[in-house]
C-alpha cells in the first residue's frame, strides 16, 4: 500500500488536501481516493448492527478506515461556500 503524502494530512493554504480513504481494485492496493477534501472526518458514536455485524455511525456518514484528511462522500466535510 502506499504512504500518505502531506497532501493527505494537511490542507493547504486555499483549505484544500486531498482525501486519504485507501481505494481497492480486486482484492489488491490501488492507491487512494484522492478527491479534494476539506477537512478530517469528524468522531461520531456508533453501534454494531446485530444482524450483519457492520459498524454503523449515529450520523449514518461512511463507517471505513480514513487515515487522515476525508472528502465529502466518506465522512469529510463539505466545501466551504464562497461568496
Amino acid at each position: 500500500m502506499s504512504r500518505l503524502s502531506p497532501s493527505h494530512e494537511t490542507l493547504d493554504e486555499n483549505g484544500v488536501g486531498r482525501c486519504s480513504v485507501p481505494m481497492w481494485q480486486m482484492g489488491a492496493p490501488a492507491g487512494f481516493c484522492d478527491k479534494p477534501a476539506y477537512g478530517k472526518r469528524p468522531e461520531c458514536k456508533e453501534w454494531r448492527n446485530a444482524y450483519t455485524g457492520e459498524m454503523i455511525r449515529w450520523d449514518r456518514r461512511y463507517n471505513g478506515y480514513v487515515p487522515g484528511l476525508a472528502c465529502p462522500v466518506h465522512g469529510g466535510p463539505e466545501a466551504p461556500v464562497q461568496a
